[in-house]
């Protein structure tokens, strides 16, 4: 029987990049994450604070196990479903939070004024969640949607979950891929990787451009002091340390 992945990360974490390399590589498919596009596109035309896609996720999570953007739920909660009780590979993806924070900051999506708002002040400032979330409508800042949203990952090792960085996807993803295989047993396409080279969102970047940016930590130019030791404060300093990132100095 065909391996079925479900995959969580926040927004800016390359799920669609990794969704990309799966598709090309692996004898699996993955598991719906998101809305379909029929109410995307009703959405956009009704009033309200994307109730529509909130109310998709809350009646179909029994079979779809939420928004792949969420905070994940307890284990003890995900098995009562019959989805989670299968033989589904959970796949989860954290990224710096230093420089996923300055991606949150280019685009705030469902809070679209926050972004001219100076980094400093958007790092201060409340962010209102959506339902589909997961977690308490505001939180303190976008530092605590970070802390939230990955040490949720976590309690999927009950469930031999894999997590994975988005900076190791950029770094080797056929060594990723590889990983994903041995872990769940999942048999490959083929000997040979199939790379996407194409980036998910913007035409006129691809998997180099990132490749540089992330690898080489080219986003600490954005970065102030100041900036700096307002994550420093409010980050989950642990948690950082368990997916592999350092704490930089101001």
């Amino acid at each position: 029987m065909e391996k079925v992945i479900k995959m969580y990360g926040e927004r800016n974490t390359n799920t669609n990049y990794m969704s990309q390399l799966i598709k090309l590589n692996l004898d699996a498919q993955e598991m719906s994450g998101v809305v379909p596009k029929n109410i995307m596109k009703l959405q956009r035309l009704l009033p309200g604070d994307e109730w529509l896609r909130d109310r998709y996720f809350k009646t179909t999570f029994k079979k779809n196990l939420g928004w792949k953007h969420s905070c994940v739920e307890l284990c003890a909660t995900l098995k009562v479903h019959a989805a989670a009780n299968t033989d589904l590979c959970f796949l989860s993806i954290t990224k710096n939070p230093y420089s996923w924070l300055l991606s949150l900051h280019r685009k705030p999506y469902h809070q679209g004024h926050l972004k001219n708002l100076d980094f400093e002040t958007f790092l201060t400032t409340p962010w209102h969640t959506v339902t589909r979330d997961n977690t308490q409508r505001v939180l303190p800042s976008p530092i605590q949607l970070w802390n939230l949203k990955n040490a949720s990952y976590l309690k999927l090792t009950e469930l031999n979950g894999l997590n994975i960085t988005t900076e190791s996807i950029f770094d080797d993803p056929e060594a990723v891929i590889n990983n994903l295989s041995n872990h769940f047993s999942i048999p490959r396409l083929s000997d040979d990787f199939v790379h996407y080279t194409k980036s998910t969102k913007e035409a006129h970047k691809d998997t180099d451009y990132y490749r540089d940016y992330y690898l080489k930590e080219k986003w600490r130019e954005k970065l102030s002091k100041g900036a700096i030791e307002t994550i420093n404060a409010s980050i989950n300093k642990p948690l950082m340390a368990s997916f592999g990132y350092e704490v930089l100095s101001s």
